[in-house]
């Protein structure tokens, strides 16, 4: 396996770098918490006022002859003392052609690593698969006051795969569903957040440029399930949505004002149900200069979204934000089956759950590799340990 080889090749490369060089420390931090997005969006509930329609949890079917796609990614951190390396993992499901999965069975890029730019340098990977540098050059440097997060590199690189697995199913399938929004809109691409560092003004221009990629991909067949509301504040933005509940608090997320509308409104004793709000259009200020100037990214099309709510007797709700570029959206390939369990569309759990596998084995051959030559943080010699167990009990 092509990727085995150059994970072993490139990380003892770093081993032997590293000995060549003075022991510095990078920032290992991982998992920020991640701005969010409401200060630059507006939300209009489409319909003159709040009308949740309510069907049971079976109710929408979809054309078993229909091509369906749907897709996912997932990244994993292992971290050493000096060198920062992020793994990623894609899964594409077709109900025509089965599994392809990135790295493995298409080409995606899936390792990004990140330490000083004299380590960066002496490395000298020639693999467009695995990266030193951002898609417009950058090295991803970490240094003190000049840090390249590795959350920036995780958002790049996965974003990168998900463009190129929609790509791959886009123009012989009817519907291609992806796990998470239809375009990412971080604060970080606009001009509310300050950047201050190189590293992150180029990260910025970086990301914008495969946000572009992306929504130059789209079309009406593509559809996004947003599963994780928990740090949204959308719908406390929409006059009619705090009208009905009498919401003042502008600070409420968007899985607790859909608590509210399924307890005034949806929730009704013909279990189990789903219960759909919207359709709502979302728009974005969304805008990124190069240093010359010229425009990255400057007008991104509205979204256009409904809220879901599924419940089932004894189990907790499942909220969802599915958007579209387009405003007739159907939703029956996203509803039409759903996890038993955890009420989720079975188009998106299956990929999910297949990509953090993927993650996971090219995080587990790189810890092997790495256990040998590297100094390892301790919080991924912990999660090397719960991933083996995961693998030997599943």
């Amino acid at each position: 396996m092509e990727w085995k080889i150059r994970i072993k090749e490139v990380i003892e490369k770093i081993a032997t770098v590293k000995k060549r060089m003075p022991e510095v420390r990078v920032d290992n931090d991982g998992n920020p918490e991640h701005e969010i997005e409401e200060r630059i969006m507006t939300i209009e509930l489409l319909s003159e006022k709040v009308k949740p329609e309510v069907y049971p949890l079976d109710y929408f079917k979809y054309d078993s002859n229909k091509r369906i796609a749907s897709l996912d990614s997932s990244s994993r951190y292992l971290r050493d003392h000096s060198v920062n390396t992020c793994l990623v993992g894609l899964s594409i499901y077709s109900n025509k052609k089965g599994f392809m999965d990135g790295p493995y069975t298409i080409n995606t890029p899936y390792m990004g690593i990140s330490s000083y730019e004299d380590i960066l340098k002496a490395i000298n990977i020639n693999d467009n698969y695995i990266r030193t540098k951002n898609v417009i050059g950058y090295y991803y440097v970490n240094e003190p006051r000049n840090e390249y997060k590795i959350d920036d590199i995780a958002d790049e690189i996965r974003t990168e795969a998900e463009n190129i697995g929609l790509k791959e199913v886009i123009d012989d399938h009817d519907i291609v569903i992806v796990d998470g929004p239809i375009y990412p809109t971080p604060l970080e691409l606009t001009e509310e957040l300050e950047v201050i560092t190189e590293a992150r003004r180029k990260h910025k221009i970086a990301y914008a440029k495969l946000v572009n990629d992306r929504i130059k991909a789209l079309n009406d067949k593509v559809i996004g399930v947003v599963k994780r509301l928990e740090n949204s504040k959308k719908l406390v933005n929409e006059k009619k949505i705090t009208e009905l509940l009498g919401i003042e608090n502008r600070n409420i997320k968007d899985n607790t004002v859909l608590e509210l509308i399924d307890e005034k409104v949806c929730r009704k004793s013909n279990y189990p149900y789903i219960c759909i709000i919207g359709p709502f259009k979302i728009e974005y200020a969304i805008q990124v200069e190069e240093e010359n100037g010229s425009k990255v990214i400057e007008k991104v099309p509205p979204k256009y979204a409904y809220y879901v709510i599924m419940r089932r007797p004894y189990f907790p709700p499942s909220f969802l934000r599915i958007e579209s570029i387009s405003d007739k959206m159907d939703l029956s390939p996203v509803l039409s089956r759903i996890t038993e369990n955890n009420l989720l569309p079975t188009y998106i759990e299956i990929v999910d759950k297949r990509s953090k596998r993927i993650s996971a084995s090219l995080f587990t051959y790189a810890y092997e590799i790495a256990s040998n030559n590297l100094n390892i943080i301790h919080d991924d010699k912990m999660t090397y340990a719960n991933v083996f167990q995961q693998f030997l009990t599943s």
